[in-house]
């Protein structure tokens, strides 16, 4: 029968498990100096090994001719295992045998001493699918098990485990494998397999697995189903996802403000069968990568594509500020909450194209109209400088980013004066995480005053208060303030950047067409 590549390819010593050093160096550690413990906890996503690693703790434990921690594979308690005939080593699937009674037999058995093994190992899966009830009868016998018994328990969720239980076991966190070492592993099986498979492809079916080697292979063995040679057009077809120039071109429609492109584009992917839901992870996923090119400074040791991807990426990066990269994702992910309710996906997708091709515009305009203001002070400068100073702060100047009208220098120093630290603004912030993550990640590091009926806001992060501009944001947040507090407040802003100067308005009228990227002589005036 055939054998499907994750389990023809699972490794059999600690030396070949991928990506998990701080759990298969600390093994064969304590397996060359003896010193074995009765419980183990393996924690951490699907498909990172921890199966894997508990089947080779189980034949090591009990090997005959260990090899520097590793089992020999050869002898006849290692075969004996491997093909099932030693039954000192017992797998339990805990989500179908997690009844009391369940772990009373197993209590049952484990007073026996071993068959033909050294010790009788209990491997149970998916722990924490458990019943409280059999949690509660496992815990003496985890805590003291006979001498010839070890239990290694496998779980994704850690955090629905009882402290009684967590504290009775050696606990080891797998991490997500990474893409290049995914990467690495894929171009091995395919030479065995005689197949080949390009580098973009196999990054690409890194990111998809996302750090699960298991899910790796399976998406893998698909491909190779169809060809020899996986390629990365063909890893898109088999997962079912939207080509890369698709992502590109809608992406492109947004930037252009062209939403009937951006339809079209929509259309043609639904016709070809592309879910959209999918189509909206895709997206987010996009987004993603843009916004961490506009944040970082080496983006590329996070982001999985290749170089030609990278830069395409980049360019449109370019041409989007930051703050609607961060509200698009926010709308996207809204759309596919939308999704999994039932309601039509091609027609929430076409809706949140549109609003995204409608709000590009709109920032593009208050964009040019404040480039327009700068292009006819500069144009005036020299014949009057200080009506084009007053002008351009009647006309350009910052409007107050959370308040209808800013509260004037005199007023903000009073404010300032009598505001108390707000002791539950990370609850807010907490509450403003359940409405959107990627609105909450701007207000990272900020914190709060209470002066009189404002609240007043003060970050490193100027990011926050360009999200505080759009009033829907504003009043989310003066919401999420409402339920925590009972009362209603205004937002404001700590401090200003321009109190923050002399006040001398030709320096800040000029630091503003830096700024517009205007070309200033040394004495100041514009070239």
């Amino acid at each position: 029968m055939y054998r499907v590549l994750y389990r023809k390819y699972r490794p059999r010593l600690f030396a070949d498990v991928i990506g998990q050093p701080q759990v298969t160096e600390t093994l064969r550690n304590e397996l060359t100096s003896d010193r074995i413990a009765h419980a183990y906890l393996f924690t951490g996503s699907r498909g990172t090994g921890k199966t894997t690693c508990s089947k080779i703790l189980a034949k090591a434990v009990n090997c005959l001719s260990p090899v520097n921690g590793d089992p020999c594979g050869e002898c006849k308690v290692c075969r004996g295992i491997d093909d099932g005939s030693i039954l000192d080593v017992v797998e339990i699937d805990a989500a179908s045998n997690n009844g009391v009674d369940d772990i009373r037999m197993l209590r049952e058995e484990a007073d026996f001493t071993p068959a033909a093994a050294k010790y009788r190992v209990y491997i149970i899966d998916e722990v924490h699918m458990l019943s409280i009830g059999a949690f509660n009868a496992l815990l003496k016998t985890l805590e003291e098990p006979p001498p010839h018994v070890i239990f290694i328990l496998a779980t994704t969720e850690v955090h629905k485990l009882p402290a009684t239980i967590l504290s009775r076991c050696q606990r080891f966190d797998f991490h997500r494998i990474a893409p290049q070492d995914i990467a690495e592993r894929l171009d091995y099986v395919c030479r065995q397999e005689g197949c080949e498979i390009d580098s973009d492809a196999a990054l690409l079916i890194a990111g998809i697995a996302d750090g699960a080697m298991r899910d790796s292979l399976s998406l893998l063995d698909q491909a190779m189903g169809q060809s020899s040679r996986i390629t990365e057009e063909l890893v898109r077809k088999t997962a079912g996802l939207a080509d890369k120039s698709s992502l590109i071109a809608l992406t492109d429609c947004i930037i252009e403000h062209n939403a009937a492109g951006a339809v079209d584009i929509i259309g043609e992917l639904h016709k070809s069968s592309k879910d959209m839901a999918r189509l909206c992870d895709e997206l987010v996923e996009h987004f993603r990568a843009m916004m961490l090119l506009k944040t970082m400074k080496q983006p590329s040791d996070i982001l999985v594509m290749s170089a030609a991807d990278l830069k395409r990426t980049a360019e449109q990066a370019d041409k989007m500020q930051l703050p609607f990269i961060i509200s698009a994702i926010d709308t996207i992910q809204s759309a596919h909450d939308r999704m999994l309710r039932g309601v039509n996906r091609r027609i929430e997708m076409e809706m949140t194209a549109v609003k995204l091709c409608t709000d590009g515009k709109k920032n593009a305009a208050e964009l040019e109209e404040r480039v327009a203001a700068l292009e006819k002070a500069l144009a005036l400068i020299k014949t009057d400088p200080t009506a084009v100073t007053k002008a351009t702060q009647r006309s350009s100047a910052p409007k107050a980013p959370v308040t209808a009208s800013r509260p004037s220098a005199e007023k903000m120093a009073e404010l300032r004066k009598n505001a108390v630290p707000m002791t539950n603004w990370q609850e807010v912030l907490e509450d403003i995480k359940k409405y959107s993550k990627a609105i909450a990640m701007g207000f990272e590091g900020s914190k709060a005053y209470i002066s009189g009926k404002y609240v007043l806001v003060d970050s490193p992060n100027d990011l926050c208060f360009e999200l505080l501009k759009n009033s829907s944001q504003r009043e989310k947040i003066r919401e999420s303030i409402r339920l925590i507090t009972g009362k209603e407040y205004s937002m404001g802003r700590y401090s200003y950047p321009d109190e923050e100067t002399t006040g001398d308005a030709l320096s800040e009228l000029i630091s503003d067409f830096k700024k517009a990227g205007v070309p200033v002589d040394t004495d100041g005036t514009p070239q």
